[in-house]
């Protein structure tokens, strides 16, 4: 998972939200850096999130506006890899990978070919049709 997912998760757990600093301490990242994963934590749509500002003083008693932010839902990432078979069309001899890339890493098939494979635009891909692995083939 990225850091953004793996935030958002944790700030959903949190029934006071989080500003930055509560990030940063929790997650080992500076204050900036926090601010940035919060800044993307709003941005994407797969998080619907509130955020509430107030006023406090730092330090050497200057005036600043804090930040707090609550994530109501968190959307799995759409980015997950999904393991894929392999059916050789002459023998039936099958090959599987973790995903797409690993297929196209390892294997040397082509990742684009395996795509439209899997959205039936094509029927086969190097002599193999492609399906997602299904839950019980995943173990």
């Amino acid at each position: 998972m990225s850091i953004v997912q793996d935030v958002a998760a944790w700030v959903h757990a949190r029934p006071d939200g989080a500003i930055s600093a509560d990030v940063a301490a929790a997650f080992s990242l500076s204050t900036t850096r926090a601010s940035m994963v919060i800044g993307s934590i709003q941005r994407e749509p797969r998080f619907s999130t509130r955020l509430e500002y107030a006023q406090g003083m730092d330090a050497a008693g200057r005036a600043i506006t804090v930040r707090r932010i609550y994530v109501d839902t968190v959307a799995p990432s759409q980015w997950e890899c999904k393991p894929v078979l392999g059916t050789y069309c002459r023998d039936n001899r099958t090959v599987r990978f973790d995903s797409i890339r690993q297929a196209s890493l390892v294997g040397g098939f082509i990742g684009d070919c395996i795509r439209r494979c899997l959205r039936g635009e094509q029927k086969h891909h190097r002599g193999y049709r492609w399906v997602a692995a299904a839950t019980e083939q995943n173990s």
